[in-house]
């Protein structure tokens, strides 16, 4: 593990004035560290407090410092079928040009989602670190990928009862099922 002079209000700043203004020179930082709020989406995401990897190379370029790396944590949510418990390793690779705050800027760039502000002095990387995360996750995690979800009339986890059934009455017969209960003049057979 390197040295990284990171910030303690953020564990995703990293001071970078060194490589200001020196081209081609490079840094690689490598760190784990709790994560200090939720990443991801309400269906599934790395919960506060569990460990996040980060690893990155923070490159010096004419206009401001190119960052490119990995992270990898463990997201925790639940299946969007049977509602249990989803446990999925998210490591993906994220990368962003910072700029300098005196770098000329175009207006294909300003609107890029891998362009961000730079002060010349730290790097925060949260924004392009929680975009990776959020899009490497599925929009509906599933425990397993046939997973045949719940019972839709009384919520039985159908996993666990493949052959469970409900007997069904044809809609259209069912006025005539609840006059049929209602009769007080019907006579059951015994």
């Amino acid at each position: 593990m390197s040295h990284t002079s990171r910030l303690p209000a953020s564990p995703y700043r990293f001071h970078a004035h060194e490589l200001v203004g020196r081209p081609g020179t490079m840094r690689e930082v490598s760190e784990t560290f709790p994560a200090p709020e939720v990443l991801g989406t309400d269906m599934i995401a790395v919960p506060q407090g569990a460990d996040v990897s980060l690893d990155a190379r923070l490159e010096s370029v004419q206009d401001g410092i190119w960052v490119s790396g990995t992270v990898s944590a463990q997201a925790v949510g639940e299946c969007g079928r049977c509602l249990d418990e989803v446990r999925l390793d998210v490591d993906t690779t994220f990368n962003g040009l910072f700029l300098f705050p005196d770098a000329p800027r175009e207006d294909e760039e300003d609107e890029s989602e891998d362009v961000h502000e730079f002060d010349g002095e730290t790097l925060d990387l949260e924004e392009i670190v929680r975009d990776a995360v959020a899009e490497e996750l599925p929009f509906t995690p599933l425990c397993e990928p046939d997973c045949p979800g719940l019972c839709d009339q009384c919520g039985a986890r159908l996993a666990d009862d493949p052959d469970h059934t409900h007997e069904m009455i044809d809609p259209r017969w069912s006025a005539l099922e609840a006059l049929a209960a209602d009769d007080p003049t019907e006579k059951k057979e015994s």
